[in-house]
């Protein structure tokens, strides 16, 4: 059994990366764990991150505080969603896509183990 504490004070209590301050992936506050083929953790930062796309599966995304603005690609256009405090995304399989949090955000993802792909370039 993994017991993990995401309840209002112990997320307060995470502290918010900048993204533009480092040189490689975040780890999660409360480390990874895998379910269903899937790794799982928390992502607490802000800036934006880079675009990236899953081609094995959906991402599902809770919102456990603050803000994001998700862009995601389908085909030539963008769509670009702010998400806030409660809410849950589920992103497409092989959609890129891209989080914008200038305040800070943390999130619960649920992301495939295979299939990622990254880049700081926009896809279009």
């Amino acid at each position: 059994m993994i017991i993990h504490d995401l309840g209002p004070s112990a997320v307060a209590g995470m502290t918010q990366l900048d993204l533009a301050a480092l040189d490689k992936e975040p780890d999660s506050p409360i480390g990874h764990f895998s379910f269903h083929g899937c790794l799982c953790g928390v992502a607490a930062f802000s800036g934006r991150s880079p675009w990236e796309r899953h081609t094995a599966g959906d991402e599902l995304l809770l919102v456990l505080a603050g803000e994001s603005l998700l862009t995601v690609v389908k085909g030539n256009s963008k769509s670009s969603q702010t998400l806030s405090a409660g809410q849950l995304v589920i992103v497409p399989e092989g959609r890129w896509h891209s989080n914008d949090a200038t305040d800070g955000v943390t999130f619960l993802y649920m992301t495939p183990t295979d299939g990622n792909e990254h880049s700081w370039d926009d896809p279009i």
